[in-house]
């Protein structure tokens, strides 16, 4: 905010200071968005599925496709493949800009030709823009003076919002209705289709599970990443750097590929058709995010109090205990949470290796798509909304406990 206000004071108007200022220095978090988004839709086959059409399918139906109803498994792998492969690609252009240890916060300084040279083409990009967006400010200076404004912010947020929040809020009244197809709006009002929801052993055991494996997924993926995000975070080897990266490898590599790895493994270790097999596979795309946030939290804590702490007499498990843990509590309550959804919203995983035995509660909903349009496909997603609301209203709650303590004044004793 400084920055801005001292490109203010030197004649930058609104337009030049944020495309000069404050775009740049975000553009580190804007690449790795784009990255992360970019190989999340690599693998897309769910909403292609539903929205798309046989002349406009992706390369993940293309493998569904092959592997589930035709056998080839052949075809399959090879277009799993071509997916890794841009996947790789797409992370090797990123590294050679910014470095993918930018994705958790870490700064990397280039000063070689090549970064030289894009930097130079970067800024002249964002030079012209700003001329661009300055000459907007400037044909719309005579609506300022007459004091018209649009609030543009305020209505792209809402505008935002609502595309993001209304369809999902959609489901709700659709659950409630008395037809016997789903319908928006619902035609008349009934409870019906909760109670076939949860008097249904099928509905039931499918939720209970994901349920269960999510805790397991969230519990064992918080540990596994956090004591590898302690020892990255204290860690000046040469090989953080690979360790880093093969924890990123899960999160790199779309996750219909790792669902097929995984079949092949758990085939041969007889984990076809077992809670284990999931849970093996839902850790396995749970743990980079996870990783990630628990990296950043202990990048963040000051290790300075751990030396004060061993100076007054302190040993290493009361350090880790009573001054590193409660320190990085935000972070592991945020992993926990992400471990948990990520686990309980996945459906890749379950589709290969639960084996039509093993259902979660959204291969069961994918089950239902494809055999039965009913409304107890809303009132599932009904309940699904409810759970993902709690546990970020659980965050949420547990961010603020965590800045209150943080904000107390100290007492003397203490």
């Amino acid at each position: 905010d400084n920055l801005l206000k001292a490109a203010a004071t030197l004649g930058a108007d609104g337009a030049q200071a944020f495309w000069r200022i404050f775009f740049t220095l975000s553009m580190r978090g804007v690449a790795a968005a784009g990255l992360l988004i970019f190989i999340s839709s690599l693998g897309f086959f769910i909403t292609p599925t539903f929205l798309g059409s046989p002349h406009e399918m992706m390369l993940g139906q293309m493998i569904i496709l092959q592997i589930n109803q035709l056998q080839n498994w052949q075809l399959g792998c090879a277009l799993a493949v071509i997916l890794v492969l841009a996947a790789v690609l797409s992370c090797i252009i990123y590294d050679l800009l910014f470095g993918l240890s930018s994705l958790a916060g870490e700064s990397r300084s280039n000063t070689s030709r090549r970064h030289r040279l894009l930097s130079r083409v970067g800024w002249a990009i964002v030079a012209l823009l700003a001329r661009l967006s300055s000459g907007l400010l400037w044909l719309s200076a005579p609506l300022r003076r007459r004091r018209f404004r649009l609030p543009l912010l305020g209505i792209f947020s809402g505008l935002l919002i609502a595309v993001l929040v209304l369809p999902v809020l959609a489901v709700i009244p659709m659950s409630l209705t008395a037809s016997s197809f789903l319908s928006f709006p619902p035609q008349g009002f009934s409870l019906k289709w909760y109670h076939v929801y949860f008097s249904s052993s099928l509905w039931m055991d499918a939720t209970l599970r994901s349920f269960s494996i999510g805790l397991v997924v969230a519990l064992c993926s918080t540990v596994i990443a956090g004591m590898a995000a302690y020892s990255l975070s204290r860690s000046h080897s040469r090989l953080s750097r690979v360790i880093f990266l093969l924890f990123l490898l899960p999160m790199i590599i779309p996750a219909i590929v790792i669902a097929i790895a995984l079949f092949y493994l758990c085939a041969h270790t007889g984990l076809v058709a077992t809670n284990t097999g999931i849970i093996i596979g839902h850790i396995v795309i749970a743990l980079p995010m996870v990783f990630v946030i628990l990296l950043t939290s202990f990048r963040g804590h000051d290790w300075r109090l751990n030396q004060a702490a061993a100076t007054l007499g302190a040993g290493k498990l009361q350090i880790l205990y009573r001054i590193t843990l409660p320190s990085v509590k935000g972070g592991l309550l945020a992993a926990f949470v992400i471990g948990f959804l990520s686990s309980f919203e996945e459906l890749t995983v379950a589709l290969f290796i639960g084996g039509g035995l093993k259902t979660t509660l959204p291969k069961q909903m994918w089950d239902d798509i494809l055999l039965q349009i009913t409304p107890t496909l809303a009132a599932a997603s009904t309940a699904v909304l409810l759970i993902v609301v709690l546990f970020f209203l659980l965050l949420q709650w547990g961010s603020k406990g965590i800045k209150r303590v943080k904000q107390r004044p100290a007492s003397g004793n203490q």
